[in-house]
């Protein structure tokens, strides 16, 4: 049963880098996403390393038992629940793998340029630092949505970028900048 309840606790570590930010953006602090992000690794490291210790837990208990005569007497929930934590921390940990491994090349200077998908708009291209995944991208993207004049973000993490058109009669890029940068995430003000 330990075993059980450490395969879940490496579980809730491995989703705590996604499940974080969500929680944090749910309850109005989304500017604390930031740190979920920032030590994501930590988190996959620890769940990896939780996991481990309840498979090993799992087999010493089972081993001790086997070299009685009577069956072991651990419950199938046991089993059933250690392999479930371990397809969510692989999981995370793939998702996170494939982020590092394929990544697309982003420019680091944000940019100005002139949109010709609706009147009136400016289209800017933000990078940002510290994003690790999809939950990252949400609360830049909330936050963006915010200000008054944006009529879309499209927010990745692949990319470290931000692409958002706004009208710039209603919102200034360092206005922009500064929404980005209230969620914990940093990015520089764009250059005209």
């Amino acid at each position: 049963m330990k075993a059980a309840k450490a395969g879940v606790l490496s579980a809730l570590l491995a989703t705590a880098c996604c499940g974080g930010p969500l929680l944090l953006l749910a309850v109005g602090l989304g500017g604390g996403g930031a740190f979920f992000g920032r030590y994501h690794w930590f988190f996959l490291v620890g769940a990896l390393g939780g996991l481990t210790w309840a498979w090993t837990m799992y087999f010493r208990d089972r081993t001790a038992c086997g070299c009685e005569s009577k069956p072991l007497d651990v419950p199938k929930g046991s089993l059933i629940t250690l392999c479930l934590a371990t397809a969510v921390v692989l999981g995370f940990a793939g998702l996170n793998f494939g982020l590092y491994a394929f990544p697309e090349s982003a420019g680091r200077q944000a940019k100005l340029v002139s949109s010709t998908t609706m009147p009136n708009s400016v289209r800017t291209v933000f990078s940002i630092e510290g994003m690790s995944c999809a939950t990252c991208e949400i609360s830049v993207r909330a936050a963006l949505k915010r200000v008054s004049g944006v009529r879309s973000a499209l927010v990745s993490s692949a990319t470290n970028s931000a692409t958002v058109e706004f009208d710039p009669r209603l919102a200034k890029p360092e206005q922009l900048a500064e929404a980005i940068n209230s969620t914990g995430y940093r990015t520089p003000v764009p250059n005209e």
